[in-house]
């Protein structure tokens, strides 16, 4: 199964900014492949495909979690590897939060090392908003970037983390919840 690890927006206002957010960027004529709103969340760990053993391996180890959850502001719009080559759109979370969201990142990986794939870029806390599929409109989508980078969405309660499935469709990938592990 392809398997990744999730903190889900639970606040629809946030994603209905997100979505929002995410037709500013498209209204730029750049070649996106958009997330779909249900989709929309931040990733601690991807795991890519693993047997069904690992992933229950996977599940064992999430399970007591000593992180603290709580709300995080979601903001601002980047681009990673930057604004001006952009590959990944993304919003992320307020300064003051982005402790939080590490620090539950940061167990998930420790419980999860060795398991699935290993990457060696460090955690960001971001969620995955659009990715860029070619250099078309490069210069709106930049300025159009630079117009969101300091956005303020809204709260959004991290009350557990979602070990999901993953399975690739033609019409977008589709989620299921293989486990739910509540955070202190």
């Amino acid at each position: 199964m392809r398997a990744f690890v999730a903190l889900e927006v639970d606040n629809p206002t946030v994603l209905d900014a997100l979505v929002g957010a995410q037709m500013k960027l498209s209204s730029t004529g750049a070649d996106l492949k958009l997330v779909e709103r249900e989709n929309l969340h931040f990733t601690p760990k991807f795991l890519g495909e693993v047997p069904d053993s690992l992933a229950e391996d996977a599940a064992s180890r999430l399970k007591g979690l000593s992180s603290r959850g709580g709300k995080v502001s979601v903001e601002g719009v980047g681009a990673f590897p930057n604004p001006g080559r952009p590959r990944v759109l993304w919003a992320g979370v307020s300064p003051s939060d982005e402790g939080t969201v590490v620090s539950i990142a940061g167990e998930v990986l420790s419980r999860l090392k060795g398991v699935g794939e290993d990457d060696q870029r460090g955690f960001k806390a971001h969620l995955t908003l659009a990715r860029v599929r070619s250099d078309r409109g490069a210069q709106r989508l930049a300025a159009a970037i630079g117009e969101l980078s300091s956005t303020k969405f809204g709260e959004t309660n991290l009350a557990s983390v979602k070990l999901k499935s993953s399975q690739l469709t033609s019409s977008g990938p589709v989620y299921r919840d293989v486990g739910v592990f509540p955070l202190a």
